[in-house]
């Protein structure tokens, strides 16, 4: 906020006198002000006892006139005979004498007498129910749209035959004269509330509707005091007794704050005066000592900047103060920040157990040589010590790290163009520049030479033996992974072909962000409807028709066309989405059976069920309430594969599909590693044969001799058998003669979408097969 010490330092002294000043001053002001709010409401309240008094004497006298007159002999012989003159003389006689502002005769049947034109005929309601309710009514009343206060006294002859009444107006002269009565300058305002309604005020100096507060004040008149800032006074309410139920009438009496105040204002105005001569001051005296505090500071401030921008920067020391010991300090910092820079910076591209450079040292000389050198000329190996975990755990940590190091300086000392770190727990990287590809192939072979020659460490003498990945920069500049990551994924091809060194292959790596989005595709294509199912029959040779299929799954992508099932199957077991894509198959099984149902094809229907679903005890449970629910009549198709890699659950899991009816068969038996005790404890009631011996097949060779045998293997353990890939008459007659029990191939027939599975069962096309 500030950019110079001294100012801030002036305007902070200043600012804390300023702040004990305005304490100092609210203080007065909140006790002059509390003064003046006690001495308001004493005074306020002595003037509503005035007006109590006088109130109540302008009520006696009132209720005295109108007694004289009631019980006057000549009054009631003319009000019983009904004398309008006599009647209308005596009232006149007494308004003139007492000042009334207006007198009446009121009738038991509200008729009203009066010299008054405006009152004279039939009684307002409130006046006549007000009469009703009391002999001796008092109190304000409205007459005429004007506040009256008013009294009434009972003419009886000897039985009451009306009611004389006296008012006086209530308005702004009378309301003024009750205020020079008060010794504080008080204004008088008049409120009247007409039944449950709202307070509002009568006359000019009344106002309008009254707010909240006013009304709690009029509510509790006599407890309540009000601030009315708009017009900066407190003000009391004082009830007013009303001549009737129907009417509420109250007393405002506001007393003007300014005015009470008025002779406070010179204090205040002159504590201000003081205050302000006395911050000048300050700030003067502030501006004057900062500058001199601020100098060593300054200096500090700058050599500050410069240790910022990364130099060495010192400052001289001056005195023996605490701002001399600051600098001091600085000095030290500054020194010890410089060597702690330097240790950073080696650890940052250093591994700290070997001391060479790490991946992202490796990683920015690679962006460096970019810029000066070809990129066909830049090559990197990454050299994998084989079995390292078990040589670590042989040997120890310490020692391993020590083997890392050494391998790297044996590279190292083959070339001084060479750049050597380490990019992994087990692997050496290195970046060089070759001219050819045969020039890099030469160097990444004497470096395996070199690297497998024994290595002493401390007593021991050790062989190692590394897997060697080579990349070309220029290979691969559009993929993901970088020049150093295709180098390792080299040693993992080289270690798959079972070789030594292998250069990065593009093709085998493939593109694994291309496969993630082809999930994503996968995905939103089950929702599209890109999806489904193709049945293939499967021939029953001694039905002598096609009594089941496999139900094989499809996709036709908008953009791409005919997608294989090897090419997104697989990558879904990879990537967990081969559960979602199982479930709609599921579904979708089910839901092609009730179709076909419908249609009055009553045939089971086989799915396949990934190996990584074996041991999903959710997806069995699934599995068996959908089928349960839809009474689907299916068969899931389980590699042996599968079953060996968790036999003990998995084959729990199959066995509960069979306890709940759902066939459970050994799909492509012969192509992997099978197993007689797995095949023997796996409770399927179908098993099979492969296609590969199927298509080999002929007279007398040795697929054959094995689909033979298989077949009689599969009798003996209770199952039935199923040939896949028959494509030919000859190994359709062979696997007949055989004793198999089913055939699935396209010489049976293709995998057929749901409109030509329909048509096929329903002419019955596979009839004809077994001629």
């Amino acid at each position: 906020m500030f950019r110079r010490l001294s100012t801030e330092l002036a305007v902070v002294y200043a600012g804390l006198f300023g702040a004990v000043l305005l304490l100092i001053a609210g203080a007065v002001f909140i006790a002059v002000s509390d003064n003046s709010d006690r001495t308001v409401r004493a005074e306020m309240t002595a003037s509503s006892a005035v007006f109590d008094r006088l109130w109540n004497m302008r009520a006696d006298q009132l209720s005295s006139t109108a007694e004289v007159l009631s019980r006057d002999f000549g009054f009631r012989k003319a009000a019983a005979t009904g004398d309008k003159d006599t009647i209308l003389s005596a009232l006149d006689n007494l308004q003139s004498r007492f000042s009334l502002d207006t007198a009446m005769l009121v009738d038991l049947d509200g008729r009203v007498l009066s010299l008054d034109d405006k009152l004279d005929g039939q009684a307002p309601p409130d006046l006549k129910i007000a009469l009703d309710a009391r002999e001796k009514a008092s109190g304000v009343i409205m007459l005429g749209g004007q506040p009256y206060q008013a009294v009434a006294a009972q003419v009886s002859a000897p039985t009451p035959i009306g009611w004389v009444v006296f008012g006086q107006r209530i308005g702004a002269k009378e309301l003024g004269e009750l205020e020079g009565l008060s010794a504080v300058p008080l204004k008088a305002h008049l409120y009247l509330r007409s039944g449950d309604g709202a307070w509002a005020g009568f006359g000019e100096k009344a106002g309008g509707k009254v707010d909240a507060k006013l009304g709690a004040a009029f509510d509790h008149p006599g407890k309540t005091f009000v601030r009315l800032p708009d017009r900066d006074a407190i003000a009391g309410a004082k009830t007013i007794q009303s001549f009737g139920p129907g009417l509420s009438a109250s007393l405002l009496l506001e007393y003007s704050m300014t005015t009470a105040q008025a002779h406070d204002r010179s204090l205040m105005g002159a504590i201000m005066i003081i205050g302000g001569v006395g911050l000048i001051a300050l700030i003067a005296g502030s501006w004057l000592v900062s500058g001199r505090v601020t100098g060593p500071i300054s200096a500090l401030r700058a050599a500050a900047g410069k240790l910022a921008r990364g130099e060495l920067a010192e400052v001289t020391v001056h005195g023996r103060n605490e701002i001399a010991e600051l600098a001091a300090n600085f000095n030290r910092m500054s020194g010890e920040i410089a060597a702690r820079e330097q240790r950073i910076t080696q650890m940052a591209r250093h591994d700290n157990e070997t001391g060479l450079l790490n991946l992202r040292a490796l990683e920015d000389h690679l962006d460096e040589r970019r810029w000066n050198t070809d990129r066909a000329r830049i090559y990197a190996a990454a050299i994998a010590i084989d079995r390292f975990a078990h040589l670590r755990g042989a040997i120890g940590h310490g020692l391993s790290a020590k083997l890392i190091a050494e391998i790297g300086e044996r590279v190292a000392q083959l070339s001084r163009g060479m750049i050597v770190g380490r990019t992994a727990t087990d692997t050496v990287g290195v970046v060089f520049e070759a001219d050819a590809l045969s020039d890099a192939q030469a160097l990444v072979a004497e470096i395996a030479s070199n690297v497998q020659r024994p290595l002493h460490l401390d007593a021991d003498s050790i062989d190692v033996q590394a897997t060697i990945g080579l990349a070309c920069d220029a290979d691969g500049v559009d993929m993901a992974v970088g020049l150093l990551g295709r180098a390792e994924v080299a040693v993992a091809q080289a270690r798959a072909k079972r070789i030594s060194i292998a250069m990065f292959d593009p093709a085998a790596y493939g593109d694994p962000a291309s496969s993630l989005s082809l999930m994503s595709s996968m995905i939103a294509g089950l929702e599209r409807g890109d999806l489904y199912l193709a049945h293939q029959p499967k021939f029953d040779f001694r039905a002598g028709r096609a009594v089941s299929a496999e139900s094989l799954l499809r996709w036709k992508h908008p953009d791409r066309g005919f997608i294989p099932p090897d090419s997104f199957i697989g990558m879904a077991e990879e990537t967990g989405h081969i559960r979602p894509l199982t479930d709609w198959v599921l579904d979708r099984a089910i839901h092609d059976q009730r179709i076909m149902r419908e249609a009055g094809i009553e045939i089971p229907l086989s799915i396949n069920i990934s190996g990584r679903l074996l041991s999903s005890e959710e997806f069995a449970e699934r599995a068996i309430r959908q089928i349960r629910r839809s009474s689907a009549d299916l068969c899931f198709e389980i590699t042996e594969t599968a079953v060996i890699d968790n036999p003990k659950i998995a084959i729990a899991i199959m066995q509960e599909w069979r306890d709940a009816g759902v066939g459970v068969s050994i799909d492509d038996y012969g192509s992997g590693l099978s197993s007689l005790s797995y095949l023997r404890t796996i409770p399927a009631q179908e098993l099979k044969i492969d296609r590969s011996f199927v298509m080999g097949m002929s007279s007398g060779n040795s697929d054959s001799l094995l689909v033979k045998s298989t077949v009689d293997l599969a009798h003996s353990l209770g199952m039935s058998v199923t040939a896949e890939g028959v494509e030919t008459a000859e190994q359709f007659a062979i696997l007949s003669a055989m004793g198999a029990d089913t055939a699935q191939g396209y010489y049976i027939a293709r995998p057929l979408a749901m409109k030509d599975a329909l048509e096929f069962w329903t002419r019955g096309n596979a009839a004809s097969r077994s001629a």
